[in-house]
């Protein structure tokens, strides 16, 4: 009997999809390399206004494929997992429903403060950096208008997806058997961890076959677990995923929608790809950890940022929306 109501249970469920997204992104990352480079030998994006995806895809590497493998496979598997949870009621519900989402009227409003807050914080930021001398400024080898155009593109798309996963997907999910506190603590954590759930920078795969994607799956859990003997890198690092992840959480919480999030998401995610192109480290990595990085995605400073962008969210937001955490059952 304990074994059948443990098959039966919220927490089974949720193991079976998050091992369910690793499968099937070992499966599908070679076949997204395949087909990514086919596009690049093809040359049909090459040229014109999508000339910059067609960069993006030829610099690629597998890790980068990976990586979109575990977005899309999420997505693949969230809708029939959701199902899965509510068979046992009468109703289907919508994927709104399902998603726990609210109507947005004011969705593109969101999007653009959010993504303004975002970007414009960490510009400043960066900005700031440079004037002290901490990063200098280098060549990115092409025009700057090209370099913020393939930054916005990236930050859109890793925004919409990663938001989509974390804070719709999964959030649904573990919202079945977690309240809304403790909700939000595991998501910013998982949002966090998840992001060092990566192979070595400069790992070599000689010949991406069919199982090329196992293999990874492997060398990423060999790094995840190495990444904890530099324990100085680690807190500086995770500080600042942990922070997003708090404040991602909290607007997606008082809004009931993913756009506000989505825009934040973005805004960040362009800020550190446009610094990243723009500016280099000019000091000594010993000398000024854990307060600044190699990028702006690490350190003290990035973290407090991020803090107060989540403060200024916070005092907009807190009369025009109802407690997030409240709860009925409590």
């Amino acid at each position: 009997m304990a074994k059948a109501s443990f098959f039966q249970s919220g927490f089974w469920k949720i193991l079976v999809f998050l091992f369910g997204t690793v499968i099937l992104s070992a499966i599908l990352s070679p076949l997204l390399y395949w087909g990514g480079k086919h596009v690049v030998a093809q040359g049909w994006l090459e040229g014109g206004f999508l000339d910059s995806i067609h960069g993006s895809l030829e610099r690629a590497r597998f890790s980068r494929y990976f990586n979109r493998a575990v977005l899309v496979s999420a997505l693949l598997l969230i809708a029939p997992t959701l199902k899965w949870m509510n068979r046992d009621k009468a109703k289907r519900p919508s994927m709104a429903e399902f998603l726990g989402l609210k109507q947005n009227p004011q969705r593109w409003r969101h999007l653009l403060i959010g993504f303004l807050a975002a970007a414009v914080s960490l510009l400043l930021l960066g900005w700031f950096y440079v004037t002290q001398g901490w990063y200098d400024s280098r060549d990115p080898g092409k025009a700057i208008f090209e370099v913020a155009l393939s930054a916005l593109g990236t930050g859109l798309a890793v925004g919409f997806l990663e938001e989509f996963v974390f804070r719709g997907a999964l959030q649904a999910v573990l919202a079945r058997v977690l309240k809304p506190r403790v909700l939000f603590l595991v998501i910013a954590v998982f949002f966090a961890v998840i992001h060092f759930f990566n192979a070595p920078r400069h790992l070599e795969i000689p010949e991406v076959t069919a199982g090329t994607g196992f293999w990874f799956v492997g060398r990423i859990f060999e790094h995840f677990f190495s990444q904890f003997a530099d324990p100085v890198f680690l807190a500086a690092e995770f500080a600042v995923l942990f922070a997003i992840g708090l404040v991602l959480g909290y607007t997606r919480m008082k809004t009931g929608s993913l756009w506000l999030g989505i825009g934040l998401h973005a805004g960040w995610v362009f800020g550190v790809k446009l610094l990243s192109s723009l500016t280099t480290r000019a000091f000594e990595r010993e000398e000024m950890m854990p307060w600044l990085g190699d990028s702006l995605r690490v350190g003290a400073v990035s973290c407090l940022v991020v803090l107060l962008t989540g403060l200024a969210l916070w005092l907009w937001l807190r009369n025009r929306y109802k407690d997030p955490f409240a709860s009925s059952g409590e």
